[in-house]
């Protein structure tokens, strides 16, 4: 028996339910059940340089669900690991819009550019490098999807032979001011992607901060809303992974890092690193993985 891939979705997303991991809740439901149809958005997803983890944890999401987003609130026209589409046919979509042929869209890239090996990334006969920028000329804006598309991330690390960099930085150095969104993270918390795509189209581009991040993620620092602050008050230290107190002397992050991660947790709201007892490593942070003697947990907090 052949199932089609909307069929497919559709049964994953009964399963999810059943057994409690889907549906809507709050202000997000209300902004999606409102939604205009024009105004969904189309959404070109590209990949570069990264361990697709982003993507999985876009699949991890509850409220909305990622069959809700891909199929009733947005309108993804590639994405290379969920595209029914393969091949030619799906660089024909790919083409039509980049070109400027077929209407409004939104790019979303995941990974970092290799600027000085180009060929490491392709995309049918076309880098990736030219793929986007090409699209600077034509998409609506853009949504930098990561912290290996946002900082460079650990593809763009001291020493790697790609010369990998930022979105961010690509663009500047070709003189493109695009609209950006930036959300970082190693990988992104869906509620990061799919709420912002949301307030987009309910509301326009959230408030930014310095890095172009939406404040309402990147706001504050992890450090500010840790539920270990008042042992860093009271100077109670971890000395050793596991102790309880203040996991500074271990190598936290969380003083140089903004994100809502205390407050939003992970896994549907099931942990988050401190709570599972380890350091903040700072993955949002414009300084992860920058350096290559850039240590994961360590005993000093330089950075």
């Amino acid at each position: 028996m052949q199932i089609k891939r909307r069929q497919f979705l559709k049964m994953a997303a009964s399963l999810s339910v059943g057994f409690g991991l889907g549906g809507f809740s709050g202000p997000v439901a209300a902004a999606l059940k409102s939604l205009d149809s024009k105004k969904i958005p189309r959404l070109i997803y590209l990949q570069g340089l990264s361990c697709t983890g982003c993507s999985i944890s876009l699949l991890q999401s509850e409220n909305p669900s990622p069959l809700s987003m891909i199929t009733d609130y947005s309108q993804l026209l590639f994405h290379a690991d969920l595209s029914a589409a393969s091949g030619s046919l799906a660089l024909e979509v790919v083409d039509s819009f980049i070109s400027g042929n077929a209407g409004e869209y939104f790019l979303a890239v995941e990974g970092a550019i290799p600027e000085a090996m180009p060929e490491a990334c392709m995309l049918g006969d076309k880098t990736f490098a030219r793929y986007i920028e090409d699209a600077a000329k034509t998409m609506a804006g853009v949504v930098a999807i990561g912290t290996c598309a946002t900082f460079g991330g650990i593809p763009a690390a001291e020493g790697n032979l790609t010369g990998a960099v930022s979105l961010q930085e690509f663009y500047r150095k070709r003189n493109l001011e695009p609209l950006m969104i930036t959300l970082p993270g190693c990988p992104v918390h869906p509620d990061w992607v799919w709420h912002t795509i949301t307030h987009i189209v309910k509301a326009g581009i959230p408030k930014l901060n310095k890095y172009a991040s939406p404040e309402l993620f990147f706001g504050k620092k992890v450090h500010d809303n840790c539920p270990r602050y008042h042992s860093f008050q009271e100077e109670i230290m971890a000395e050793n992974l596991g102790d309880e107190g203040c996991l500074f002397k271990v190598g936290c992050l969380g003083p140089d890092t903004l994100a809502d991660c205390p407050t939003r947790w992970w896994n549907g709201g099931q942990t988050w690193c401190v709570d599972a007892n380890a350091p903040c490593i700072g993955c949002s942070a414009p300084i992860f993985a920058k350096k290559r003697d850039f240590p994961f947990y360590r005993h000093s907090h330089s950075a």
